[in-house]
């Protein structure tokens, strides 16, 4: 069984400490996907790496930003180009006071891998 992997990466650039944080990123894999019994791709996503950095009023700040979850999945992608995208969403315990401060927000990359089942040649 040959397997294949894609890197996708998201670019977060100051995103409100005040809620969650969505984006979708489209991608393609080099070769046939295997199909399940129910003609869908087998493909899986994980996080590789994520770095994240606090902002106040647009500049780099020490405070901490306690995140709860970094949710990664596939999607369907209306571009017939792609073979799917990645959806990204980020969830975080606030911080009572700054974080419903316009001037608090964050920035960063976080790098998603795609695994591919392909078709054996």
């Amino acid at each position: 069984m040959a397997i294949a992997f894609k890197r996708v990466k998201f670019e977060v650039d100051r995103a409100p400490m005040a809620n969650s944080y969505t984006a979708k990123q489209g991608f393609t894999i080099p070769g046939k996907i295997r199909q399940d019994e129910k003609g869908r791709p087998v493909f899986n996503v994980a996080l590789q790496s994520y770095s994240l950095e606090v902002l106040e009023n647009g500049n780099p700040s020490w405070t901490p930003m306690a995140l709860d979850q970094v949710g990664l999945e596939i999607v369907h992608s209306e571009d017939t180009d792609e073979d799917g995208q990645v959806r990204l969403t980020l969830w975080r315990r606030n911080h009572p006071d700054p974080a419903k401060n316009p001037g608090w927000a964050f920035r960063g990359t976080v790098t998603a891998l795609v695994i591919a089942d392909l078709v054996s040649s």
